[in-house]
């Protein structure tokens, strides 16, 4: 009698440790996979029962079949994604209890299942994002929304609001002259009348990115240069880059500074172009003239007579106009009497009154500032 006890509770303990084995099936709600709509995210969770679950996780995967375009089913029974192509899709999935199991008791099995899922147009804003998403200030805006399924649609911001100055048409296009600076972030959404979609968007306004500098510019062969152009507009900060400049002359990326000694003389149309942190770039060509070295002409002067009309020309050499002439004064540097120096023009004009020989000193300064002096000997006879 007491051994039939001792195997009557064996029995029973054997029942509370060792999970009754059921088959292993799908649930009924696996089987209601809900319609989706492409271009709209999809879930659907498969389940089991039975088996070696559900106190071990069960295990899913796709046998011989192909899921609709942008789907995925996970090895934890999630099938998602976003779908891309409509249509009725029909597959088969495998449910099995964990394999390799973790418990010793339980003994892997699996199941299979025909599935399917219908997958319907849906209505689907095209753009993701706004282009240009950088608009100006006081300049015209424009950019068509597009939606891509569904009958006649009908356009309206859902929250936020569109920068001052532009609107939204029913027919998508947005449109208009902001006039408000700022970062404006806003829902548009899009109806057939049965189906919608929506989408955010972000449009920045600023001012129109533009580059300052002088329109003419001017050196001289081995002349230190310098020239800093600044830009105002868009949103700082600001990166710099050239081309064609004259060789011996560099940009600086960050500030935007030409500098250097330009080697060759010619006329050279630097390019220069900035672009700010919004990735908004501008260029402007800049002339940039560049000359021989301000020099004077070495020619001795012609000789003159007293009581004689006189005339007679320094010259110079590079440099850039306009150029001034000036007589250095001191001893030697006075012109005989009677005699002129015209500061415009370098020339010596006049009748000298009085004989001798005159030792002079001229120099010439160009726009630029720089400046050569020469020694001349001007005779005069009786």
């Amino acid at each position: 009698m007491r051994f039939t006890r001792i195997l009557t509770v064996a029995a029973l303990l054997a029942l509370v440790v060792v999970p009754t084995a059921l088959a292993l099936r799908f649930t009924d709600e696996s089987y209601n996979l809900p319609t989706g709509v492409t271009g709209q995210s999809y879930a659907h969770k498969f389940d089991g029962a039975g088996g070696c679950g559900p106190a071990l996780p069960y295990q899913y995967r796709l046998l011989a079949s192909a899921l609709p375009t942008g789907l995925t089913l996970d090895t934890s029974g999630l099938l998602h994604g976003v779908p891309q192509v409509s249509g009725s899709y029909t597959f088969w999935v495998e449910l099995s209890d964990q394999n390799p199991p973790e418990a010793d008791w339980c003994r892997p099995e699996t199941a299979e299942r025909q599935f399917t899922i219908n997958i319907v147009q849906g209505l689907n804003i095209q753009q993701n994002s706004l282009s240009p998403r950088v608009a100006s200030t006081n300049t015209p805006y424009s950019f068509q929304l597009t939606a891509e399924g569904g009958g006649a649609q009908s356009w309206s911001v859902q929250s936020g609001s569109l920068p001052a100055g532009l609107t939204l048409a029913s027919n998508g296009l947005i449109s208009g002259t902001p006039t408000a600076e700022g970062d404006f972030t806003f829902v548009v959404g899009v109806t057939d009348g049965g189906r919608s979609d929506t989408e955010t968007y972000t449009l920045t306004v600023v001012q129109r990115l533009q580059i300052t500098a002088p329109t003419k510019q001017a050196t001289e062969v081995g002349l230190p240069y310098s020239l800093r152009l600044v830009a105002t507009g868009g949103r700082p900060g600001y990166t710099w880059a050239g081309s064609s400049l004259p060789v011996g002359l560099t940009l600086d990326p960050t500030t935007g500074a030409i500098t250097g000694d330009a080697d060759s003389v010619g006329l050279f149309q630097m390019r220069v172009s900035v672009t700010d942190s919004l990735g908004l770039t501008t260029t402007l060509d800049v002339p940039l003239t560049v000359a021989a070295r301000l020099a004077i002409t070495k020619k001795a002067l012609p000789t003159a007579k007293v009581g004689k009309a006189y005339k007679a020309r320094f010259l110079a050499r590079g440099g850039v106009t306009p150029k001034k002439w000036i007589m250095l004064g001191g001893k030697p540097g006075f012109l005989p009497a009677g005699i002129k120096l015209n500061a415009k023009t370098g020339e010596l004009s006049g009748t000298p009154t009085k004989a001798g020989t005159f030792r002079l000193r001229i120099q010439v300064v160009d726009k630029l500032g720089v400046k050569s002096a020469l020694g001349f000997v001007l005779k005069v006879n009786a």
